[in-house]
């Protein structure tokens, strides 16, 4: 096996499909294809795989209306090309950056001033430590980055409504990420998010009416693990209504 190639681990029931990113003395290290997950393996644990995609999409309407703009900062760039060509199936005004999870904390304010959007996402990889405690931020590999992002985020705009947040990847701790300022997060019972589950979320709430609180369980429904995956606070929609639509 190389760098490059795509594999699956034989401990885990061949569930998820990963890249194999570097090799170190023995160690495979592995980023998931589709799944917000990095892991590390023995060869003796891998084994090649033929990936298919089995992502069923949602279908979001393209209503006569102004749609929410989304700021998309991601922790890995395949992640960010699948989001950002599944933002333009769908119609939605996107600003998309990569960046190390490390460092979004100390960039997010000028981008939120340069593009003003109506909703903010923050996302790339995460982990928690195996038989880690899952209330101990230590015990997660970028949670405390994405806490951080967060609270800077809301120094810019503290209002839940005006700035709508997602925030989180697979295994994040879900409940500080709430209690810091998002109105969405992963990962309620620390199971792994797909590398699309933000922009199904942000893409519904960017759709729906501002007159409106958007349908919670619905939207975490089109989620890949829903309610084990993904969680959320009551949130307003950001769209506005066009009328008369031109003709």
């Amino acid at each position: 096996m190389k760098i490059g190639d795509i594999v699956c681990r034989k401990k885990y029931g061949k569930d998820i499909c990963f890249r194999i990113t570097d090799i170190k003395d023995g160690i495979y290290y592995l980023t998931g294809i589709e799944y917000r997950l990095i892991a590390d393996s023995e060869e003796s644990d891998l084994e090649l795989s033929d990936f298919s995609s089995e992502k069923n999409d949602i279908l979001v309407e393209n209503k006569p209306c102004l749609k929410g703009s989304v700021l998309h900062i991601d922790g890995d760039k395949d992640y960010l090309k699948m989001c950002l060509k599944k933002y333009k199936e769908f119609n939605i005004n996107v600003h998309g950056y990569y960046m190390k999870e490390t460092e979004i904390k100390e960039k997010i304010i000028p981008l939120l001033e340069k593009h003003r959007p109506n909703l903010l996402v923050i996302t790339g990889h995460d982990a928690m430590k195996k038989n880690g405690n899952r209330h101990d931020i230590n015990c997660y590999l970028h949670s405390k980055d994405f806490v951080e992002a967060i609270r800077q985020a809301r120094l810019y705009e503290d209002d839940k409504d005006s700035l709508i947040i997602f925030a989180g990847a697979c295994q994040s701790y879900y409940e500080l990420l709430l209690a810091s300022g998002a109105n969405f997060a992963s990962s309620p019972s620390r199971k792994n998010i797909h590398a699309l589950d933000p922009v199904f979320v942000v893409s519904q709430i960017a759709n729906a009416s501002i007159k409106n609180y958007v349908d919670l369980e619905k939207i975490v429904a089109k989620t890949s693990n829903k309610q084990l995956g993904i969680g959320g606070i009551d949130t307003r929609g950001v769209a506005r209504k066009i009328y008369p639509a031109s003709r």
